[in-house]
């Protein structure tokens, strides 16, 4: 089960710590509850108000009532939803729910938005239409084209035995559109379903066949966390399990088959986090989970960074009890511990009241609870540091540091700086059974 630990806030300002007057995290496990409560009846292309404040903006000539918890609107109906900033004086932080039918034959694409987060709706599309899934048969393969014949520009290659949802067709059903391309029919298994697909041209547009919020352009806060444990605003996307979605964020294509959280930076790149499942971007290239990637353009080009580890320690209080499916965060490192160079003075820049700083130059294993006879989590060389948030006497009887839950160091294999002698004291996790 997903949980988020009770910790209370305190913010640094000028080497003062000031404690808010709000228990910040009582308070966002409070909206959770309030917004699956308020969203219990949400039904497929429809987004929820969960908590305030959620703002939308209507399609011309469409007047909604979209104001206070429970409220719910059509996807089709508004050209972009807005959730609200954590705010301590007003005790609000925007949250809102959404079940987008995109390509999908079975099910929806599940959508949470939070904190400082925009939607823009680029479908025009104003109803659903129906999606078929389809499976590519030709032993060798095929390649998804740009246009319905067989000397048109390859999108993609699609492989034996991949599953795809048809959205559209030829008027004869020589060729079935997917979201980014047309597939031949002499490459699939024919189904008798495929002539409920709509009818389209063979120029037709990206635009003419995504569904509501199957296309979007998105915009969050970043590292905006209102406490140490909760999370920063963003996206999270799910699918149903096995099932995989085509879409279009901030103008890039993407395929996903899983949980997948999206942030953006104030540079206007955008941030792709997989949590679980596969993501495919770049016209082929896999993500995998526990990797995080940016993009961003440089002229009329994306360009992508290459994968890095996700932010596993802030991905630990993402609202994923909201989420249809429930599964085990991949674990990572990322920010967790960080790179540092040894013998430059770095740990003499802390102050005796600077938050705790933990570093290593030599190499450490870290261990899922504080003692040796804990599981390794991670081998890691020494030019590193973390910030310990608690301390334990191990089962050894030495002292060790909590990186972040279920990550611990022997304080013996580091030197520290700050204020670690006030971390909480705690009792260690219980063994792992076996």
């Amino acid at each position: 089960m997903h949980r988020l630990a009770i910790l209370f806030l305190f913010l640094v300002t000028s080497g003062s710590a000031l404690a808010q007057s709000l228990d910040c995290v009582a308070f966002t496990q409070n909206v959770i509850e309030t917004t699956r409560e308020a969203c219990s009846t949400l039904e497929q292309n429809q987004a929820c108000y969960g908590n305030a404040i959620v703002e939308v903006q209507p399609r011309p000539n469409v007047r909604l009532d979209f104001s206070e918890s429970g409220d719910i609107v059509s996807l089709a109906a508004f050209e972009s939803i807005s959730t609200a900033a954590f705010d301590a004086d007003d005790e609000t932080w925007g949250m809102s729910l959404m079940n987008i039918r995109s390509d999908i034959a079975e099910g929806h694409l599940t959508a949470l938005a939070f904190g400082q987060t925009t939607v823009q709706n680029n479908s025009e599309a104003s109803a659903d239409f129906v999606a078929v899934e389809i499976t590519v048969t030709e032993p060798t393969g095929a390649n998804l084209r740009a246009e319905p014949k067989a000397d048109a520009a390859i999108v993609r290659g699609v492989y034996s035995g991949d599953r795809l949802q048809a959205i559209g067709r030829l008027e004869d059903t020589s060729w079935v559109r997917i979201a980014d391309g047309w597939l031949s029919i002499d490459v699939i298994r024919n189904a008798p379903e495929l002539s409920q697909l709509q009818v389209l041209e063979p120029d037709s547009q990206i635009a003419d066949v995504f569904a509501p919020l199957q296309s979007i352009g998105l915009r969050t806060g970043l590292d905006d966390a209102p406490c140490a444990a909760a999370p920063e605003s963003g996206l999270l996307l799910q699918t149903p399990v096995g099932v995989s979605t085509n879409l279009e964020v901030n103008s890039a294509g993407l395929t996903l088959s899983g949980t997948l959280l999206l942030q953006t930076t104030a540079d206007g790149k955008t941030i792709l986090s997989l949590l679980e499942g596969e993501l495919l971007y770049n016209n082929g290239y896999r993500l995998k989970p526990a990797e995080s990637i940016e993009y961003g353009f440089q002229g009329s080009t994306i360009l992508y960074t290459p994968p890095v580890e996700y932010d596993y320690a802030n991905a630990r209080y993402l609202p994923l009890v909201l989420l249809p499916r429930e599964f085990e965060l991949p674990f990572s490192l990322g920010g967790v511990i960080f790179p540092f160079t040894p013998g430059t003075g770095f740990l003499q820049t802390f102050t005796a009241d600077s938050p705790c700083v933990a570093a290593w130059t030599v190499d450490v294993n870290l261990r899922s609870g504080p003692g040796t006879n804990y599981p390794i989590r991670r081998g890691v060389t020494g030019g590193y540091y973390g910030n310990p948030d608690a301390r334990a006497i191990g089962s050894d009887g030495a002292v060790w540091w909590r990186l972040g839950e279920g990550v611990w160091i022997a304080a013996d294999n580091t030197a520290a700086a700050g204020a670690c002698g006030n971390l909480p004291l705690v009792s260690p996790p219980p063994l792992p059974a076996g």
